[in-house]
């Protein structure tokens, strides 16, 4: 897995900090930006992931609505009607738990290729989405190595898998450690590798014996990859360019198409999987 590394020259880092000390003496006033006010859009976030190691029955759906910059607390979503369906015409209904905006369902039936649509109907507007289940390679080994990262000075774990031949896969992993506070994502096609083995890294500066990696690596469709190429593209732009807009998903509102909601209906068969670094012996 190709993550940016976190390089800094020390040239680098002290005239940052010399311009930041002056910045901080030089001003008394706190700035405040008057920014555009959200408009309470519907947020919808529905990844089924079947560990076929489990029957894959219990999965859940989270609805929340987009708020301001400044709120410190997300706005959950109560008493909406949330199901999905499948092309049998079974139905899989997700009831709300006891934590407001999560929605979950026990009796989910997961079918590798099936074709499956969600419904959210939530203050009398109805959204919908259209996705199929993919299926994703098994695990084929798992290495490490003490020289990897972007200057060959970093511990770097692999995973190494099979693509299947004769057909474009596209995939997406993400890696929690403890000294990251978000998960790492990474996508990838198997252009020029189609049919051969692939595989995916993680390296860090911090990443050192001892630590736990938890990955998570699943095939996804086209278009999710699409989406996830612009999602990912936005949160490493230069901070001080024109922020994106939002990025809109596959789930669209059948009542008011310009009341579109953010999200985006998935779903993968998953390897998870933890690997903890170890000492490399001399």
């Amino acid at each position: 897995m190709k993550f940016f590394p976190h390089i800094k020259s020390r040239c680098v880092v002290y005239s940052s900090l010399f311009a930041l000390s002056l910045f901080l003496f030089s001003c008394e006033d706190v700035v405040e930006v008057d920014l555009a006010s959200s408009d309470n859009r519907l947020v919808i976030d529905a990844e089924i992931l079947w560990d076929t190691a489990t029957s894959g029955n219990v999965q859940q759906i989270y609805l929340s609505r987009l708020t301001n910059y400044y709120e410190t607390e997300t706005t959950k979503v109560a008493n909406a009607e949330v199901y999905i369906t499948n092309t049998s015409g079974d139905t899989f209904t997700f009831t709300e738990t006891d934590e407001a905006g999560t929605y979950q369902c026990n009796d989910f039936a997961p079918q590798l290729q099936e074709t499956y649509q969600l419904f959210v109907s939530v203050d009398d507007e109805t959204f919908t989405a259209t996705e199929s289940l993919i299926a994703t390679p098994e695990i084929n080994r798992i290495e490490q190595e003490a020289d990897g990262g972007f200057l060959g000075e970093d511990y770097q774990v692999t995973f190494y898998y099979d693509d299947p031949a004769e057909e474009e896969n596209f995939y997406l992993t993400d890696v929690e450690v403890d000294f990251l506070p978000l998960p790492e994502y990474d996508i990838t096609s198997d252009d020029f590798f189609n049919g051969n083995e692939m595989d995916s890294d993680f390296s860090d500066e911090d990443l050192e014996p001892g630590d736990t990696l938890a990955i998570r690596f699943r095939a996804i469709s086209e278009q999710f990859h699409s989406y996830m190429s612009l999602i990912l593209e936005s949160t490493s732009a230069n901070p001080f360019g024109t922020p994106p807009a939002n990025i809109r998903g596959n789930i669209i509102n059948e009542t008011n198409e310009d009341n579109y909601a953010l999200g985006y209906f998935r779903l993968s068969q998953v390897r998870e999987f933890t690997y903890t670094v170890e000492e490399e012996q001399e």
